[in-house]
């Protein structure tokens, strides 16, 4: 029974968010491919675009309340003009029932990544309620990680290598790429040990 009300929870709120980001269906529809690379050079364009971004924000060099003003700026833009363009470019009748599932493929995936990071938040509440030292020592832990590693490396590298991964996952996770690497590593281990047993077996006889 839980499950059942789960299921249909999570259906009324991917129905609610298809009403509340209609307007921006047309140009998710043609993102979408691009970010599950249904095209093998598509992650080439996605790094591309996000370095050249960052390449001319470290040119330009504004300060931070410039940054943090323009970067406003610029969503609320985008959030403005996008919707309508892409609008007065798609007409009613071109949108086709295969465009309407895929426009929910996109909001279903978007609700199940927005009950992760709430499983995730409540796990973090779950620890720190049952067990605070633990919590305390990986927070701290953590925090003093983040903290050096802020401090030893360019912190505009570090947001462009965490904008890219970013940009990336939905490929990575749609093409099963991180399984095909720990694949290959797991298989590279097992030949490494089997070619030292062969060896240890030839030396023995």
């Amino acid at each position: 029974m839980p499950d059942i009300l789960l299921v249909s929870d999570q259906e009324k709120r991917i129905k609610s968010l298809k009403r509340r980001i209609e307007t921006w269906r047309v140009f998710l529809v043609a993102l979408y491919p691009v970010l599950i690379w249904t095209e093998p050079w598509y992650p080439a364009p996605i790094i591309g675009t996000i370095s050249t971004i960052f390449i001319l924000y470290w040119y330009w060099d504004p300060p931070i309340i410039t940054s943090i003003s323009l970067f406003f700026m610029l969503a609320s833009l985008i959030d403005y003009i996008v919707p309508r363009i892409a609008m007065s470019i798609s007409h009613p009748q071109h949108w086709t029932a295969a465009k309407e599932k895929q426009f929910e493929i996109i909001c279903e995936s978007l609700v199940k990544t927005q009950d992760n990071i709430c499983k995730q938040i409540a796990y973090l509440m779950d620890l720190k309620e049952k067990r605070p030292k633990m919590y305390f020592l990986s927070l701290f832990s953590f925090c003093t990680l983040l903290a050096w590693i802020g401090y030893t490396v360019n912190n505009r590298i570090i947001c462009l290598t965490l904008v890219t991964l970013v940009a990336l996952y939905p490929g990575v996770k749609h093409n099963g790429v991180s399984k095909k690497i720990l694949s290959v590593f797991l298989n590279r281990i097992t030949d490494g040990i089997r070619s030292y047993t062969e060896k240890n077996s030839v030396k023995s006889n």
